[in-house]
């Protein structure tokens, strides 16, 4: 008895005090080998944000840093391959090798690391930190099987690579690619999508005093009243402001209730530029005005469009694979092996 207490406080001991000052003494540098890519893996120009640099490396090894920064690394496998195929895609359709434009944003770079027009990326030290010294090992090999299990795995649509766009969180269900960004595509269909429902994005609130609503969107929402009077026997005009009757109107929205433009105040925005300016999750939105705020909430995370990813993550643990995640949220298309065949 007295030999397995021992063992077990030697094991707690090498595990929470040993080991974390190993690695720090190694000056936090826990090594893990990149996965190895396929031989002919292409090689990707990479616009690394916070290098402020070009980077060129393996098209696989770029996709490890993004399904890492992308997805969770705690949702199910199949829905880190979908992501995985998704996000190859995405960089393949752009690959100037492979006819794409490139990033619009940085001359000579195939992608970058922004989220906003590419795709989001972290290096191997970025994981160690997001994820932690003890959920990096099993994490990295995780994302790391993900990806080599989907080792040259695209979508296509009429044997074209698709523009495969995705997001966090649709709120319950997706849109069509015209109802968002007004421009129609066949494999972007709106899909009804609720096995996320308990998850902590799906809902958000947050508080705005008017006064704040008008200095970071500009409006004003008071409206200039002008009254004739008479005054010492003179006709004159007196003008005064008053607060606007309606301060918030939705004049347009998709099926799904995303906003696609919208009044306030005296300003009208499409739902886009809306959720940019207030930092909001979703266009899908509802508000209700209390005393001197306005207090909105959002469902969901994103734009909407495509795969959801966290209905993806809910798909999986219902059994689906990642192919059957893929052609649930993309219309119409096929998974395959690239191959000269495949056309942008």
């Amino acid at each position: 008895m007295r030999r397995i207490v021992f063992f077990v406080v030697a094991f707690c001991f090498v595990v929470v005090i040993v080991l974390p000052s190993l690695i720090a003494l190694r000056g936090c540098s826990l090594t893990v080998p990149p996965a190895p890519p396929l031989a002919s893996s292409p090689e990707i120009s990479v616009y690394v944000e916070a290098q402020k640099k070009i980077v060129k490396m393996p098209l696989e090894q770029y996709l490890l840093g993004v399904v890492a920064a992308e997805m969770p690394a705690s949702f199910a496998l199949e829905a880190l391959k979908a992501q995985a195929v998704a996000a190859r895609t995405f960089a393949l359709k752009r690959m100037r090798a492979f006819g794409g434009q490139g990033c619009p944003e940085h001359p000579g770079a195939d992608v970058c690391t922004d989220h906003r027009h590419c795709q989001a990326w972290k290096s191997a030290d970025d994981m160690r930190r997001m994820w932690g010294y003890f959920e990096f090992i099993p994490y990295y090999y995780k994302v790391s099987q993900a990806v080599k299990a989907t080792e040259g795995y695209v979508i296509t649509y009429q044997g074209k690579l698709i523009d495969a766009a995705y997001h966090s969180n649709c709120g319950g269900a997706t849109d069509d690619a015209a109802d968002v960004w007004s421009a129609p595509v066949p494999y972007l269909r709106g899909k009804p999508c609720n096995f996320h429902m308990g998850s902590q994005v799906f809902r958000e609130q947050k508080a705005f005093s008017l006064e704040e609503l008008e200095r970071r969107l500009g409006v004003s929402f008071a409206v200039r009243k002008v009254m004739t009077q008479r005054v010492n026997g003179r006709t004159v005009d007196v003008i005064s402001r008053v607060p606007m009757a309606g301060l918030v109107d939705v004049i347009a929205q998709s099926p799904q209730g995303r906003v696609k433009t919208i009044r306030i105040g005296d300003k009208i925005f499409n739902g886009a530029d809306l959720r940019d300016k207030l930092g909001l999750r979703s266009t899908r939105l509802s508000w209700r005005i209390s005393g001197n705020e306005v207090l909105i909430q959002t469902t969901g995370y994103g734009h909407g469009v495509g795969m959801c990813q966290y209905g993806a993550d809910g798909m999986a643990r219902q059994g689906k694979s990642f192919e059957d995640i893929l052609k649930y949220y993309y219309t119409g298309v096929e998974v395959v092996r690239l191959t000269t065949g495949v056309e942008r």
